[in-house]
């Protein structure tokens, strides 16, 4: 039985090269956030080559092909010999400590290249966008907006101020943390978002908002340190896009 044709990531439609930037996006994360985690990375990569080829196989390293052969040509040699390597630790039963640690970054050099084929296939700001945007409340204190910014590792915070959105910066959070003396910082915490701002404590500065739809490259001519919002047909956000999310 002869196996069906490969294809390569830019035969695919669009809906499903943004959800595998997506996953692949999320299983780096977690392979930054721990430094011996490359088992969500293959996860993905085995999901991606299973659609490749069009059939399941057993292990990541039967679709090895498939994978190297929807990099750009220039990559494919130096891409090939970090998933040869991936693939000898996933089947590694004792990858454990620094074994585990360079086959993070054999997963995460692998995953990006794969992100890079798959960003410059992208249009709109609909594509790069990331979705389940974290907000600010006016009804929450400094602390939790300080909780935010350190859990997600937010340079901004969006936060709806009656009809406007405007974000909070993590720099401004930090000169209040810098300049506050004795139990001022303590005093400062407690406070809520509205409360600094009509005090005049806390500055903020104005978001940009785009509708769905919107090119991603006026987005790029006029990139920014602040990242955009985008509004869906009927107001809502959907989305949020940084200068990150170009990385």
């Amino acid at each position: 039985m002869t196996n069906p044709a490969i294809v390569r990531i830019t035969d695919l439609e669009t809906r499903e090269q943004q959800y595998f930037l997506r996953q692949l996006r999320h299983a780096r994360y977690a392979a930054l956030d721990d430094a011996e985690n490359f088992t969500a990375i293959c996860f993905v990569l085995e999901e991606l080559g299973q659609r490749l080829r069009g059939q399941k196989e057993a292990g990541l390293g039967r679709y090895r092909d498939a994978l190297v052969r929807t990099v750009d040509e220039d990559w494919q040699d130096i891409f090939a010999s970090r998933l040869e390597r991936l693939i000898e630790a996933r089947n590694d039963k004792a990858h454990q400590g620094v074994s585990a640690r360079k086959a993070v970054n054999h997963a995460v050099f692998v995953g990006t290249v794969l992100e890079n084929g798959l960003v410059a296939n992208m249009v709109t700001v609909d594509d790069l966008m990331v979705e389940g945007v974290v907000f600010a409340e006016p009804f929450m204190t400094l602390a939790k907006v300080r909780e935010l910014m350190l859990g997600h590792s937010f340079s901004f915070l969006p936060v709806q101020l009656s009809d406007a959105y405007a974000l909070i910066p993590d720099f401004e959070v930090a000169k209040l943390r810098r300049t506050s003396t004795g139990d001022g910082w303590k005093r400062l915490q407690g406070q809520t978002v509205k409360q600094l701002l009509e005090a005049g404590v806390l500055s903020t500065v104005p978001a940009k908002v785009v509708p769905t739809g919107t090119l991603l490259n006026a987005y790029e001519e006029s990139l920014s340190a602040e990242p955009w919002l985008i509004r869906n047909d009927v107001g809502h956000i959907t989305g949020i896009l940084s200068a990150f999310d170009w990385l």
